[in-house]
């Protein structure tokens, strides 16, 4: 029974540690909009993430809404530089820098804000490799490693059942 049931919990090992991301796509409309659609690597819209454009010199939030039932949000590009925040929940944040309009941005980037938004961008496409993907990883390595010793216990045991028998 117990084996059955050491069987079962090893086979379930993966389904439970499924690691769920979120994605940000940001479409250029060509008219001065972009398409914001945030979405589930398993096909789940994102609907209720938190959209939200910040101004890259001053940190204002220039924009902010709910993603609705369709998942899409057409916003109008921003004057000045700036950053696209999806925010699905507490595991779930993502950065992205901002298209600029047709005609450009009319300000420039401060230098020692494009250098913080380069790092914040860093920061969030780090925290992507979540610790749960780690612990995958370890948990398959280890069930690697446990198929191969019964294998060769297994193997073992094979080999002196034949040699017996041959005797």
């Amino acid at each position: 029974m117990n084996r059955q049931f050491l069987l079962t919990f090893l086979f379930l090992i993966p389904s439970i540690i499924y690691c769920q991301s979120l994605l940000l796509h940001v479409e250029n409309n060509k008219n001065n909009t972009i398409t914001v659609e945030g979405i589930f690597n398993t096909g789940e819209l994102a609907i209720g993430a938190q959209i939200k454009l910040e101004s890259i010199n001053t940190g204002k939030t220039l924009y902010i809404k709910r993603f609705p039932n369709e998942g899409k949000l057409i916003i109008n590009i921003p004057k000045e530089p700036y950053i696209i925040v999806l925010n699905g929940g507490p595991r779930y944040i993502i950065k992205k820098k901002g298209l600029a309009p047709i005609e450009g941005f009319s300000t420039k980037v401060l230098k020692k804000n494009k250098t913080k938004l380069d790092s914040e961008i860093i920061k969030s496409k780090r925290a992507s490799t979540s610790p749960i993907v780690i612990f995958g990883l370890a948990v398959a390595f280890l069930l690697l490693l446990l198929t191969i010793f019964i294998s060769m216990r297994n193997t073992n045991k094979l080999i002196r059942e034949l040699r017996r028998v041959q005797s």
